[in-house]
């Protein structure tokens, strides 16, 4: 069987879609961020284009991850940096403003805004009788980020790496998924915006992985690949 059948093949099986959460389903509260660098520093990086920016972060910490190299906490430190520098700040204040992001992401979930079409995909896919739930690589809070985005309802379960014990590439978080959904391997997809972490841990267990690429920074990614989370419905 050529892999496009196969593909096709498994897509007709599917009983059960688990998700990412930052960088999929979540976003980072792009206007707190703001607001924080500009009362603390004077001046904060510009709206346009921030999301973006989150992607091309998510990416570079993808690759240290895929390296195995890193800590949460430094991996984490690595993200903002990438991000932050995308605003190109002279050296001073970008140091101040990773530290004082650093500092506030500690306190408190900034991985916590939604698309506004996203609750609506999710309820479209919830009512076709699919068994939804989320498997990310988080620090205890994922379960209540998804709250504060408005989306928690939606899904039967949630997998946290960090309440669990393992991280995503680890096909083993993905097997834990299965086995709360009473499913087989072969019934479930996982969507994901990272190749490296998302694609290639849940191939490795067995799902029919999906990447998530607004920007379509993964052209030649052997996967199926979406721009918008909606295109599910035409995928399933």
């Amino acid at each position: 069987m050529s892999k496009r059948a196969k593909t096709e093949a498994q897509l007709k099986s599917i009983k059960a879609i688990f998700f990412d959460a930052g960088g999929t389903l979540i976003h980072l509260d792009t206007a707190l961020i703001c607001d924080l660098l500009k009362g603390e520093l004077g001046s904060g990086p510009p709206h346009d284009n921030f999301r973006r920016g989150q992607h091309l972060a998510m990416l570079k910490v993808a690759q240290l991850v895929a390296e195995g190299a890193g800590s949460t906490d430094k991996l984490k430190a690595q993200f903002y940096s990438t991000l932050l520098l995308t605003r190109r700040p002279c050296a001073r204040a970008f140091q101040q403003a990773v530290e004082c992001v650093l500092k506030l992401a500690h306190a408190e979930m900034l991985w916590r805004k939604a698309d506004e079409s996203t609750g609506s995909t999710l309820k479209k896919l919830k009512d076709r009788g699919l068994i939804l739930g989320v498997v990310s690589n988080s620090d205890g809070r994922v379960e209540s980020a998804l709250e504060q985005a408005g989306l928690a309802s939606y899904f039967d379960f949630f997998i946290d790496s960090f309440l669990v014990g393992v991280e995503k590439p680890d096909p083993a978080i993905f097997r834990i998924a299965i086995e709360r959904a009473q499913i087989v391997a072969g019934q479930a997809a996982y969507v994901g915006d990272l190749y490296s972490v998302d694609v290639v841990g849940a191939r490795g267990a067995g799902l029919l992985p999906i990447l998530y690429d607004p920007y379509d920074l993964n052209r030649e990614a052997d996967c199926i690949r979406i721009r918008m989370l909606d295109e599910l419905m035409e995928k399933i």
